[in-house]
């Protein structure tokens, strides 16, 4: 298993710096996302990794063999790193066998089983193995294309967005099949997404990135739930910060007196982090709030809200079929422990 070991990377565009000395290492036969707004460097960071592009500084190293640095580039033909761009990049001329053998000996294209054995690995009939891309359906498509990219037997696996152009549905049933088709050959992998839900739950580590550097990589539940600021919070789910005050471990804000995450609040301003689902609606004793706005969603719903001492507005998530209506007035309480933030400390 391939293990992928970046370290101090940095690439500029003539004078636009894209990259700032960028660490990540990816362990053998893990699934990585790396997670971030449109703009933030994450297909660049991809693309070096593939060796499309060569690195300003610092050093790439795939299983220990150095393939970036400075006075070294190894070409992207000889990393074995397979490649899944955004659309799939299927050739148009070529039925499913022939774009999943592509690249491939001679000899090797005419194996069959081959050809079937990776369909299934992917989640895919043979029934299509003479249908052309137009053929297919999305997630079709980008199956068949994570078979091209895993038919050589690559050392790694890049998926640059490769679910972006799918319906919600059809964008989650194929994300699994590909993560399950990883897992099953034990390749190592990096998903580029800004997707906060598919980063989430496809890989067992996420990094999150933001202009040009990655800020925290961590196991998802801790992305999540220990966000390292404001900006990551908010990045990767909804999220209500209030200011606080702070004794000990505990914390006062408008939601009432918190206990803090590790018992160890910041010095000095601060203020905490309170995810919307923490925050129980009722009825009884709580800080009281009305309901300014409800978003359905079926399953659950975002329920806005004004707390009625000091009029901060703060957001609730429920279960959809118990939500509240606007202008009900009601009870707030807050589940767990919460995250507490040095003021200044977005975007740090």
């Amino acid at each position: 298993m391939t293990t992928l070991h970046i370290d101090g990377v940095a690439k500029a565009f003539g004078a636009t710096g894209v990259l700032h000395d960028v660490d990540l290492h990816v362990a053998g036969g893990a699934l990585t996302a790396v997670l971030g707004p449109s703009g933030c460097g994450k297909t660049t960071l991809l693309r070096l990794i593939a060796g499309f592009l060569p690195a300003d500084a610092g050093t790439i190293a795939l299983d220990g063999e150095v393939v970036s640095a400075p006075g070294r580039h190894v070409p992207a033909q000889r990393r074995r790193v397979g490649y899944v761009a955004q659309e799939g990049a299927l050739f148009p001329h070529l039925d499913v066998a022939g774009n999943i053998t592509f690249g491939l000996p001679r000899r090797a294209r005419r194996a069959h089983a081959r050809v079937n054995e990776l369909l299934a690995l992917v989640g895919l009939d043979g029934a299509v193995v003479r249908r052309y891309p137009h053929e297919l359906s999305g997630g079709q498509q980008q199956r068949v294309a994570l078979a091209r990219a895993l038919a050589p037997e690559p050392s790694m696996v890049l998926l640059d967005e490769p679910f972006a152009s799918l319906d919600a549905g059809l964008r989650q049933d194929t994300g699994r099949a590909v993560a399950a088709a990883l897992r099953e050959v034990g390749a190592t992998a990096v998903l580029v997404t800004h997707d906060q839900a598919e980063a989430l739950s496809l890989a067992g580590e996420v990094a999150v990135m933001r202009e040009g550097r990655i800020v925290q990589v961590d196991a998802p539940e801790r992305v999540y739930g220990r966000p390292m600021d404001p900006d990551v919070a908010a990045f990767v789910g909804e999220s209500v910060v209030l200011p606080a005050a702070f004794d000990g471990a505990v914390a006062t804000c408008a939601l009432g007196t918190l206990a803090v995450v590790d018992g160890a609040p910041p010095r000095g301003a601060a203020s905490v982090l309170v995810r919307p689902e923490q925050i129980a609606i009722g009825t009884g004793d709580g800080v009281a709030a009305e309901v300014t706005e409800v978003s359905y969603f079926g399953h659950d719903a975002a329920v806005r809200l004004r707390l009625l001492d000091g009029g901060t507005p703060v957001v609730a998530r429920v279960i959809g079929a118990g939500a509240p209506a606007p202008g009900d007035r009601v009870a707030l309480a807050v589940r767990g422990s919460v995250m507490a933030y040095a003021d200044g400390s977005a975007g740090r």
